[in-house]
C-alpha cells in the first residue's frame, strides 16, 4: 500500500516527467529546450530527496549531475552538442545519480541513432521527391531535436525509479 508521503513522492516523479515531456515537445517543434524546463527540474530535486521514502544518496547525484555538466559543456564547446541538450542532460543527470547514469545514457543513445535515422530518412526522403540530388554532407547537416531522445532516457530512469515505490 502506498502511503501518502510515498504519494506524494510520485507526485514529484510525476511533475518531473511532464517537465521532461514538455521539453521534447518543444525542442520537437523548435529545435529549443526552454531554461525554466531545466531550471524547474533542478529546484525540484530536493523536494525528490526530501520526500523519498528511503534514503537517497544525494551526494552522488550531485556528482554525477557535474561530470554530466562538464563534459556536456566540453561537447557544447566542439560543438558536438546544443546547449539546451547539454543542460536537459545534466538536470536529468541530477535525477538519475550513480545508479541511474548508465539506464538515461543508453536509453538517451538508442533513441538518439534511431532520431538521427529517421530524421536523415525523411529529409532524403523529401529531397528524392523534389527531385533534388541528395549528399551525405547535407543529411549530415539535418537538425535533430535530441531532446526528445533525452526526454526518452530521462522518462526510461524516472521510471524505474518510481518502480520500487508503485510495486510496495
Amino acid at each position: 500500500m502506498i502511503t501518502e508521503f510515498a504519494s506524494f513522492h510520485l507526485s514529484i516523479l510525476l511533475v518531473a516527467a511532464i517537465l521532461i515531456i514538455i521539453a521534447a515537445v518543444i525542442d520537437a517543434r523548435r529545435f529549443r529546450i526552454p531554461n525554466a524546463i531545466c531550471a524547474a527540474l533542478i529546484l525540484l530535486f530536493p523536494l525528490f530527496v526530501l520526500s523519498a521514502p528511503s534514503d537517497i544518496m544525494w551526494q552522488q547525484n550531485l556528482m554525477v549531475f557535474g561530470l554530466v555538466l562538464v563534459i556536456g559543456l566540453a561537447m557544447f564547446s566542439g560543438n558536438l552538442a546544443g546547449a539546451g541538450d547539454v543542460k536537459m542532460l545534466a538536470a536529468i543527470s541530477l535525477w538519475s545519480g550513480a545508479n541511474y547514469i548508465g539506464v538515461l545514457l543508453v536509453i538517451t543513445g538508442i533513441a538518439g541513432g534511431l532520431l538521427a535515422l529517421s530524421m536523415g530518412a525523411l529529409a532524403y526522403r523529401r529531397q528524392q521527391i523534389a527531385g533534388n540530388k541528395v549528399s551525405m554532407g547535407q543529411l549530415a547537416k539535418v537538425p535533430i531535436p535530441y531532446g526528445v531522445a533525452i526526454a526518452a532516457g530521462g522518462l526510461a530512469t524516472l521510471g524505474m525509479i518510481a518502480w520500487p515505490i508503485i510495486t510496495l
